[in-house]
């Protein structure tokens, strides 16, 4: 069985005789880049960031030797450093080399998210510009993918503060239309960038996750529901997520093995293909989160699971888990702290 058929199977959950294994090399491409061109601490306005062109030596270097992670295609991407959805909707973005990381913070003035149209939407043509040089440079070999993109509550947790938890019991109503908006300009983004991404091996690449796709596929996160209860998350983001599921042929959300009260709702997103959960450091062992991912395997979704992983953390999964729709991803400490800002 090729790799490619494997990667088709994982996103049916159908039989195979082992899982998707790889290492991310991830880390070796993050904020580094911006810093040689001369990034600085602290605000980082658009015109800072140089043009992609500048960043295409970086590229060569990282998607030099082999294509692959393991079983894990190594994808071509905007780069995963800029909160590319927050800075879309109006927030501040900001560098903090100490920490190797860029965060988005709430505007002065909040944006009217209704009149936001990411065909003229500066950063959204950003993005658009890198998938765009990445496709004609490297597009004839390796797999162009989507970059990090924050689903709803992360982006509105980044635009309004703390204003975003009084929301949820102060003005419902309010929360709700900015949840929505927030989601449309999520698809129209995505899909702005699948307008310009060629397929590779007649599918896609799951940019981050390095899976192949048939088709037109979403990773999105909810990192900001895991500090709400169920009940909100199930009022307020649900909807979010089903509709961006609806919207692609494949999606994967991502979540955290220390806030997985959610998940039980997830799951009962008809048209989610699969569920990542990053094993973070701090929170339920391995051995504890087995009936977890039990539980997903069982509601006929595939499990994409990561983290700094030992060996016999990867023989536990494998002992453990169905084969069938599994994907065992290590990334190494340091690199997940990044990816998790």
């Amino acid at each position: 069985m090729d790799l490619i058929e494997r990667h088709r199977r994982f996103w049916k959950c159908e039989p195979v005789d082992k899982p998707l294994i790889g290492e991310s090399r991830e880390g070796k491409f993050f904020l580094q880049p911006f810093v040689d061109l001369g990034l600085k601490d602290g605000p980082l306005l658009i015109q800072d960031i140089p043009s992609p062109s500048a960043f295409l030596p970086y590229y060569q270097q990282s998607l030099a030797g082999e294509p692959l992670d393991g079983d894990i295609f190594w994808t071509a991407k905007p780069p995963r450093a800029i909160p590319w959805m927050e800075a879309i909707i109006g927030c501040k973005v900001k560098a903090t080399l100490q920490s190797n990381c860029m965060t988005a913070s709430t505007p002065d003035h909040q944006t009217d998210l209704a009149v936001i149209n990411v065909l003229n939407n500066p950063w959204a043509r950003l993005m658009s510009e890198f998938t765009d040089i990445l496709r004609n440079q490297f597009g004839r070999e390796t797999p162009i993918g989507q970059t990090l993109m924050r689903g709803p509550s992360d982006m509105l947790a980044a635009l309004l503060g703390q204003h975003f938890f009084t929301l949820l019991l102060d003005d419902p109503k309010t929360l709700h239309q900015l949840a929505k908006q927030c989601t449309r300009i999520w698809i129209d983004t995505l899909t702005a960038q699948f307008e310009l991404t060629p397929r590779f091996q007649s599918g896609y690449v799951a940019g981050i996750m390095g899976l192949w796709t048939p088709g037109r596929v979403a990773v999105y996160q909810e990192d900001a529901v895991g500090q709400i209860s169920t009940a909100m998350y199930k009022e307020f983001f649900l909807e979010c997520d089903a509709e961006i599921a609806n919207a692609f042929e494949y999606s994967l959300i991502h979540l955290h093995s220390s806030a997985l009260q959610m998940l039980p709702a997830v799951l009962g997103i008809v048209n989610l293909s699969a569920v990542n959960v990053v094993v973070d450091t701090i929170g339920p062992t391995l051995e504890t989160l087995l009936p977890v991912f039990h539980s997903i395997q069982e509601a006929g979704k595939a499990l994409h699971v990561h983290g700094d992983f030992s060996q016999n953390d990867i023989a536990t999964l494998q002992k453990e888990l169905s084969p069938n729709g599994l994907c065992i991803w290590i990334v190494r400490e340091e690199e997940n702290e990044n990816a998790q800002r």
